[in-house]
Protein backbone atom coordinates (compact mmCIF):
# COMPACT_ATOMS: atom_id res chain seq x y z
CA UNK A 1 0.00 0.00 0.00
CA UNK A 2 2.62 2.55 1.03
CA UNK A 3 4.93 1.83 -1.91
CA UNK A 4 2.14 2.23 -4.50
CA UNK A 5 2.90 -1.19 -5.93
CA UNK A 6 1.19 -4.55 -6.17
CA UNK A 7 3.44 -7.60 -5.90
CA UNK A 8 2.16 -10.90 -7.30
CA UNK A 9 4.25 -13.96 -6.57
CA UNK A 10 3.62 -17.34 -8.12
CA UNK A 11 5.72 -20.50 -8.22
CA UNK A 12 7.76 -19.53 -11.30
CA UNK A 13 7.38 -15.77 -11.49
CA UNK A 14 7.16 -12.53 -9.58
CA UNK A 15 5.44 -9.52 -11.13
CA UNK A 16 5.23 -5.97 -9.84
CA UNK A 17 2.63 -3.45 -11.01
CA UNK A 18 2.44 0.26 -10.20
CA UNK A 19 -0.77 1.03 -8.32
CA UNK A 20 -1.61 4.47 -6.98
CA UNK A 21 -4.88 4.15 -5.13
CA UNK A 22 -6.96 5.43 -2.27
CA UNK A 23 -7.85 2.65 0.14
CA UNK A 24 -11.21 2.98 1.85
CA UNK A 25 -12.46 0.22 4.10
CA UNK A 26 -15.43 -0.41 6.33
CA UNK A 27 -15.91 -2.81 9.19
CA UNK A 28 -18.83 -3.55 11.47
CA UNK A 29 -18.20 -2.92 15.19
CA UNK A 30 -18.92 -6.61 15.92
CA UNK A 31 -19.86 -9.80 14.02
CA UNK A 32 -23.62 -9.10 14.13
CA UNK A 33 -23.14 -5.38 13.35
CA UNK A 34 -25.41 -4.08 16.11
CA UNK A 35 -22.91 -3.14 18.85
CA UNK A 36 -23.28 0.66 18.43
CA UNK A 37 -26.89 0.65 17.26
CA UNK A 38 -29.29 2.42 19.61
CA UNK A 39 -32.31 0.45 18.35
CA UNK A 40 -30.96 -3.08 17.86
CA UNK A 41 -29.47 -5.41 20.45
CA UNK A 42 -25.99 -6.85 19.92
CA UNK A 43 -25.94 -10.67 20.06
CA UNK A 44 -22.15 -10.94 20.44
CA UNK A 45 -20.18 -11.64 23.60
CA UNK A 46 -16.90 -9.88 24.46
CA UNK A 47 -14.75 -12.78 23.24
CA UNK A 48 -16.50 -12.84 19.83
CA UNK A 49 -16.07 -9.07 19.48
CA UNK A 50 -12.38 -9.28 20.37
CA UNK A 51 -11.77 -12.16 17.93
CA UNK A 52 -13.59 -10.22 15.22
CA UNK A 53 -11.45 -7.10 15.78
CA UNK A 54 -8.24 -9.16 15.94
CA UNK A 55 -8.76 -10.43 12.38
CA UNK A 56 -7.04 -7.28 11.15
CA UNK A 57 -3.33 -7.19 11.99
CA UNK A 58 -1.61 -4.30 13.76
CA UNK A 59 0.75 -3.63 10.79
CA UNK A 60 -2.25 -3.39 8.44
CA UNK A 61 -4.17 -1.08 10.78
CA UNK A 62 -1.06 1.07 11.24
CA UNK A 63 -1.15 1.85 7.51
CA UNK A 64 -4.62 3.42 7.69
CA UNK A 65 -4.47 7.21 7.93
CA UNK A 66 -7.95 8.02 9.22
CA UNK A 67 -10.30 5.88 11.28
CA UNK A 68 -13.79 7.09 12.11
CA UNK A 69 -16.61 5.35 13.97
CA UNK A 70 -19.81 6.07 12.07
CA UNK A 71 -23.06 6.71 13.87
CA UNK A 72 -26.60 5.93 12.74
CA UNK A 73 -28.27 8.75 10.84
CA UNK A 74 -31.78 9.86 11.65
CA UNK A 75 -34.19 11.43 9.16
CA UNK A 76 -34.24 14.72 11.10
CA UNK A 77 -30.41 15.04 11.08
CA UNK A 78 -29.19 17.79 8.79
CA UNK A 79 -25.66 17.79 7.33
CA UNK A 80 -23.31 20.57 8.46
CA UNK A 81 -22.20 21.23 4.88
CA UNK A 82 -23.68 20.58 1.47
CA UNK A 83 -21.71 18.48 -1.02
CA UNK A 84 -21.13 21.62 -3.06
CA UNK A 85 -19.65 23.46 -0.04
CA UNK A 86 -17.41 20.51 0.81
CA UNK A 87 -16.21 20.26 -2.80
CA UNK A 88 -15.34 23.97 -2.79
CA UNK A 89 -13.40 23.59 0.48
CA UNK A 90 -11.40 20.61 -0.89
CA UNK A 91 -10.55 22.50 -4.09
CA UNK A 92 -9.43 25.52 -2.05
CA UNK A 93 -7.23 23.31 0.16
CA UNK A 94 -5.69 21.74 -2.94
CA UNK A 95 -4.92 25.17 -4.42
CA UNK A 96 -3.42 26.18 -1.06
CA UNK A 97 -1.16 23.09 -1.21
CA UNK A 98 -0.07 23.87 -4.75
CA UNK A 99 0.75 27.51 -3.90
CA UNK A 100 3.02 26.18 -1.16
CA UNK A 101 5.00 24.49 -3.94
CA UNK A 102 4.05 20.99 -2.88
CA UNK A 103 3.57 18.68 -5.86
CA UNK A 104 2.16 15.55 -4.19
CA UNK A 105 -1.03 15.26 -2.20
CA UNK A 106 -0.40 15.32 1.54
CA UNK A 107 -1.09 11.58 1.93
CA UNK A 108 1.46 10.79 -0.80
CA UNK A 109 4.12 13.13 0.55
CA UNK A 110 7.54 11.49 0.91
CA UNK A 111 9.08 11.40 4.39
CA UNK A 112 11.83 13.71 3.09
CA UNK A 113 9.20 16.39 2.34
CA UNK A 114 7.68 16.45 5.84
CA UNK A 115 10.14 18.95 7.31
CA UNK A 116 9.52 21.40 4.45
CA UNK A 117 5.72 21.16 4.29
CA UNK A 118 4.60 20.06 7.76
CA UNK A 119 5.86 23.02 9.74
CA UNK A 120 4.34 22.97 13.22
CA UNK A 121 3.85 25.62 15.84
CA UNK A 122 5.70 25.18 19.14
CA UNK A 123 2.46 24.11 20.84
CA UNK A 124 1.78 21.54 18.11
CA UNK A 125 5.33 20.15 18.41
CA UNK A 126 4.93 19.83 22.17
CA UNK A 127 1.57 18.11 21.77
CA UNK A 128 3.00 15.69 19.20
CA UNK A 129 5.85 14.80 21.56
CA UNK A 130 3.34 14.08 24.35
CA UNK A 131 1.17 11.99 21.96
CA UNK A 132 4.18 9.96 20.82
CA UNK A 133 4.99 9.13 24.43
CA UNK A 134 1.44 8.54 25.63
CA UNK A 135 0.14 6.51 22.67
CA UNK A 136 3.48 4.86 21.80
CA UNK A 137 3.11 5.98 18.18
CA UNK A 138 5.22 4.13 15.63
CA UNK A 139 7.39 6.06 13.17
CA UNK A 140 4.77 5.35 10.50
CA UNK A 141 1.95 6.61 12.74
CA UNK A 142 3.82 9.83 13.51
CA UNK A 143 4.23 10.54 9.80
CA UNK A 144 0.57 9.80 9.12
CA UNK A 145 -0.53 12.14 11.92
CA UNK A 146 1.68 14.88 10.47
CA UNK A 147 0.20 14.41 6.99
CA UNK A 148 -3.40 14.42 8.24
CA UNK A 149 -2.58 17.50 10.35
CA UNK A 150 -1.22 19.19 7.22
CA UNK A 151 -4.49 18.48 5.41
CA UNK A 152 -6.57 19.86 8.30
CA UNK A 153 -4.36 22.98 8.34
CA UNK A 154 -4.82 23.31 4.56
CA UNK A 155 -8.60 23.18 4.99
CA UNK A 156 -8.21 26.03 7.48
CA UNK A 157 -5.86 27.90 5.07
CA UNK A 158 -3.10 27.82 7.69
CA UNK A 159 0.57 27.80 6.65
CA UNK A 160 1.59 26.36 10.01
CA UNK A 161 0.11 23.27 11.64
CA UNK A 162 -1.38 24.48 14.91
CA UNK A 163 -2.16 22.48 18.04
CA UNK A 164 -5.87 22.21 17.17
CA UNK A 165 -5.02 20.74 13.74
CA UNK A 166 -2.78 18.16 15.36
CA UNK A 167 -5.36 17.27 18.02
CA UNK A 168 -8.00 16.72 15.34
CA UNK A 169 -5.61 14.50 13.38
CA UNK A 170 -4.88 12.48 16.53
CA UNK A 171 -8.62 12.02 17.07
CA UNK A 172 -8.76 10.18 13.72
CA UNK A 173 -6.20 7.56 14.82
CA UNK A 174 -7.74 4.19 15.64
CA UNK A 175 -8.21 3.49 19.30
Amino acid sequence: MQENKIHISRVNAKVEYPAKFLFIGAMNPCPCGNLLDAHKECRCNELEIQRYKNRLSEPFLDRIDISVVMQNVRAEDKPSFSSKELHKKVVEANIFRQKRGQKNFNAKMADSELDAYCVMSAAANETLAMAIERFRLSFRSIKKVQKVSRTIADLASSEVIEKEHLLEALSYRRR
